[in-house]
């Protein structure tokens, strides 16, 4: 055994005791605990955290800490003004610090709760691995320090559903093409890894803990199909974007999302040609010649959904008139009333006329 890991079993030993410490003190359950560690109520037997899953699962916690999961609490789009506004908004805490969702049970219409403790940590290993007899693996017969338990339900959507159906992702999922050809949350999601080193020294083969979306635009713009053509006998473009995920709505979830389809012609010297005077102004976005957005409202705006169900498409049709040039674009945006140019990430295309 080598130094180094002499020194890492010592070090856990410490952290073990700590814990132990610190748990003889009752959680007070009015209070929030995620910004004072020193107060937080752990089982000094018990996983409380992500760290205690660390000295095995090393490569799966660099998943998750990269993911949004991570930082569903913490993330300052989530804690804005408009959305959450620092989770004054009470009904935004379950989903995005969730106590143990086997305390629930995991099933069809179970809904999560809110933990009082350690939200800093978000959607964590803990809820949603944690069971009373120990953690919930997606195989049967393993071993560990955490007795690992087989329970089926881990590899199921309904560990998704108990949040992302609170804006109908679960139910646009049951309608779409993705569900009736077998392929679930994890299909798109949870992409299969093979990761080097694991519990058991050896490789093997798992689901990512990243849970890519449409902020990661490696893996969002693929779901996305944009194409264009000239329609000669109407002298217009007509640029078509289709949802080729095929698994859920475009955009589908959080209502504070958009993607705007821009369409912005350009005359013989260069020159962008502005919207009409008569044009429909989309959420007071003003760039471009035209523009569709694709979004799921607030519910106090009073306007329609302009999602896209899976596997459809909408068309934008501008008419050229002397434009030479032209370029699409669509902006993915985390906040839905700021400029093309705030965008969370952008993808152009320019078309010779």
């Amino acid at each position: 055994m080598s130094a180094r890991t002499i020194v890492a079993f010592v070090l856990l030993a410490a952290l073990g005791t700590a814990i132990a410490v610190l748990s003889s003190e009752p959680a007070d359950p009015h209070t929030d605990h995620a910004s004072d560690p020193v107060n937080v109520s752990i089982p000094a037997a018990a996983f409380g955290s992500p760290t205690s899953c660390l000295p095995c699962h090393q490569a799966v916690y660099d998943e998750w800490a990269a993911s949004t999961h991570a930082i569903a609490f913490t993330d300052p789009q989530v804690r804005a003004p408009g959305q959450a506004d620092n989770f004054r908004k009470t009904e935004c805490l379950p989903c995005h610090a969730p106590a143990p969702l086997f305390d629930q049970g995991v099933r069809e219409g179970e809904r999560v709760v809110a933990r009082i403790e350690r939200r800093a940590d978000g959607v964590d290993c803990i809820a949603c691995h944690k069971t009373p007899e120990g953690m919930a693996a997606a195989r049967p017969g393993l071993t560990g320090a955490c007795t690992p338990v087989f329970r089926e339900e881990v590899s199921t959507h309904f560990m998704c559903a108990a949040c992302h159906d609170q804006h109908l992702t679960h139910q646009e999922w049951l309608a779409s093409p993705a569900f009736e050809r077998g392929d679930d949350c994890m299909s798109c999601h949870m992409e299969r890894v093979e990761r080097s080193h694991t519990e058991v020294g050896g490789p093997r083969v798992g689901r990512s803990h990243r849970f890519l979306g449409g902020r990661d635009k490696d893996f969002a713009l693929p779901g996305i199909d944009l194409s264009h053509r000239i329609d000669e006998a109407d002298g217009t473009l007509v640029a078509t974007i289709r949802n080729a995920f095929e698994g859920h709505h475009l955009l589908t979830d959080s209502r504070n999302r958009a993607l705007d389809l821009v369409v912005t012609l350009y005359d013989g010297r260069g020159r962008p040609i502005p919207m009409a005077a008569d044009a429909e102004i989309v959420d007071e976005q003003t760039e471009g010649t035209a523009r569709l957005r694709f979004r799921n409202p607030y519910r106090s705006s009073g306007k329609t959904s302009t999602q896209i169900p899976a596997g459809e498409s909408r068309e934008l049709a501008v008419p050229i008139g002397a434009a030479r040039r032209a370029r699409i674009a669509l902006h993915y945006k985390l906040e839905p009333f700021i400029p093309d140019g705030e965008a969370h990430w952008s993808h152009t295309v320019d078309v010779d006329l």
